[in-house]
């Protein structure tokens, strides 16, 4: 019977250990802060529910530009228009406190309107503060028109990473991304889209592109749409952030197609010590 006790014990401490070293309930402690995020702008209003979940740092693209997220809501009146949006995917890296969910967006003039007169994809890239709260770093939306089918509800993972508690040096990552990003720009004016993609597409990882005027392409759709797009003349990359972990970050600024120039945020993971993409975001051309 002694022995019967020992091994149930055992079987318990392995299984809860196996919990406990897994990022599963820092996944979803991050999409539960995006869920009550998108709550407070319907109960609270757009204005209170950003001033309230927006991190001190953060940026946000408006009028084609990239700008500081609390000083433009706290200049921002409240307003009587609904802003609604619910993820689709997220992702968060091995450290437990950084990650993004993406997702549809809709936008009603008035609260009181039966239908929205703008849809999208916002993308949100959060990080867990010192005090242990879920905040947004950056916040990228693009529009398109109103979509003819609702968008697959936020899936489960199959199965969940090991959490890493040993941080690094994120101003060398920082650095290292900022560079692949640069290369990346680089291959693109002397090579063309469709060679510097190849550079940086996963191998086996999920991707998703997210351009103004489209529906979300994702997958093989998302491969076949970056051969297509037009010739890079300039880009100009503003910043690059990693996780503690360093294996997911983001990073956002300028390009130009045709003359034209939009904004981007693109999401990266590390694999096989180089980085990879994730999710590309284009705004509108200005």
């Amino acid at each position: 019977m002694i022995q019967l006790y020992q091994s149930l014990f055992l079987l318990a401490y392995v299984f809860m250990q196996s919990e406990a070293t897994t990022v599963q309930a820092d996944y979803e402690a991050l999409v539960a802060a995006e869920r009550a995020f998108g709550r407070q702008a319907k109960s609270d209003g757009i204005r209170r529910a950003f001033l309230d979940n927006l991190d001190e740092q953060s940026v946000v693209f408006l009028n084609q530009n990239f700008v500081a997220g609390q000083t433009v809501y706290d200049r921002q009146p409240d307003g009587s228009g609904l802003l609604s949006w619910r993820p689709a995917y997220a992702e968060i890296s091995a450290s437990g406190d950084f990650g993004y969910t993406t997702g549809p967006y809709e936008f009603s003039r008035r609260a009181t309107d039966d239908e929205p007169t703008v849809f999208g994809q916002y993308t949100s890239v959060w990080h867990k503060t010192e005090t242990g709260r879920w905040k947004v770093l950056i916040d990228f939306g693009c529009n398109h028109g109103k979509p003819n089918q609702t968008e697959t509800p936020l899936p489960a993972p199959d199965q969940f990473g090991t959490k890493k508690t040993a941080t690094i040096d994120t101003a060398i990552t920082n650095r290292e991304l900022s560079l692949a990003d640069s290369t990346f720009a680089s291959t693109a004016r002397q090579s063309g889209l469709r060679a510097a993609y190849q550079l940086i597409l996963p191998n086996t990882d999920s991707l998703r592109i997210l351009h103004a005027g489209h529906r979300p392409y994702k997958g093989l759709a998302a491969r076949e749409k970056l051969g297509t797009l037009p010739q890079v003349t300039q880009v100009q990359t503003l910043r690059a952030v990693t996780s503690r972990a360093g294996d997911l970050g983001y990073t956002y600024g300028f390009v130009i197609f045709n003359e034209k120039r939009r904004g981007y945020l693109r999401i990266w993971r590390k694999r096989n010590n180089g980085w990879q993409l994730a999710q590309e975001v284009f705004a509108e051309a200005d």
